[in-house]
């Protein structure tokens, strides 16, 4: 297999070793399996560049993309349509993509895996054009990894982010009004946190987010019952917890379309763990099998 691996130099799992080293140790593993593999590092828009160089490539079959769930998630604008299988490398900070699909967290065992994964189609969610691999949400979420990001880049450790998003929650957070509109009707609800997945949430280990399948051809909408600070409490500890599917604080469904007004033109959305604003009303709807993932055997 001919393979385009394009590592984002910025990413945590790369930060915390040499660049060069992680590029030389995938180079070698995969040459070692008989594979043709061409390594990139890149940061900020180079990332794009060399994912957009890649799928341009006849020669090239799959793209592995060394990062984080969030340049997972950019990647897809460039390799849906494009013919590529598409494989992730876990050098984030949650890896919540390579955890559904079994990819090992050592590298080198990550990078034999890949080379001989089976390439399997999946679901994309998508809102207002922009894919997603994971879920979207509004709410007092996007605003705790706001904040928790802020404290990882001045520094601070996974439970220094952690502390700082949840700081950040206790001074107060944003509450969603909103109507929404899909294939069984309209509803009008007033809460603290709001998710659309791309295909139904399972119950998992703590800490963690897992869908039932990633081929059901359906989105999981989620919200909070209530608004105030204790039910968002109760909900943060329970999905601390890993509960999702037996969660009492989510209302929860499964619908292939959604549309959703809120009282903000242009509020903060997260989308697969990336914080920006966007604007209102959201569009959501599933993509059944359009991407080829490259998942270990």
């Amino acid at each position: 297999m001919r393979i385009a691996a394009i590592i984002n130099a910025r990413a945590g799992g790369v930060a915390r070793s040499s660049p060069s080293a992680v590029a030389a140790r995938l180079s070698d593993v995969w040459a070692s399996l008989g594979h043709q593999a061409h390594t990139t590092l890149a940061e900020g828009k180079d990332v794009g560049r060399a994912i957009r160089k890649a799928c341009r490539d006849p020669s090239v079959q799959a793209i592995i993309i060394g990062g984080g769930d969030g340049s997972l998630s950019r990647s897809l604008k460039h390799v849906v349509g494009s013919g590529k299988s598409l494989g992730v490398l876990p050098l984030g900070t949650m890896n919540y993509v390579a955890r559904q699909f079994g990819v090992p967290f050592d590298l080198a065992r990550a990078a034999a895996a890949l080379a001989d994964a089976v390439p399997t189609a999946i679901d994309l969610g998508r809102v207002n054009g922009r894919f997603f691999l994971i879920r979207a949400c509004l709410g007092a979420f996007p605003e705790f990894i706001r904040s928790r990001d802020d404290a990882r880049r001045n520094g601070g450790s996974i439970l220094d982010g952690a502390l700082a998003g949840l700081t950040s929650l206790a001074r107060g957070h944003r509450v969603i009004e909103a109507e929404l509109d899909g294939p069984d009707g309209q509803a009008r609800i007033t809460t603290s946190f709001l998710m659309v997945s791309n295909n139904m949430c399972r119950d998992s280990d703590p800490f963690l987010l897992e869908r039932e399948r990633m081929d059901g051809g359906t989105l999981g909408l989620y919200f909070g019952r209530g608004a105030g600070p204790i039910s968002l409490v109760e909900l943060g500890l329970q999905v601390a917890m890993g509960r999702w599917a037996s969660n009492e604080a989510l209302i929860q469904g499964s619908l292939p379309w959604l549309e959703i007004r809120t009282s903000q033109r242009k509020p903060l959305v997260s989308i697969d763990g990336e914080v920006e604003k966007m604007e209102a009303p959201f569009r959501f709807d599933i993509l059944p099998g359009v991407l080829p993932m490259l998942v270990p055997k």
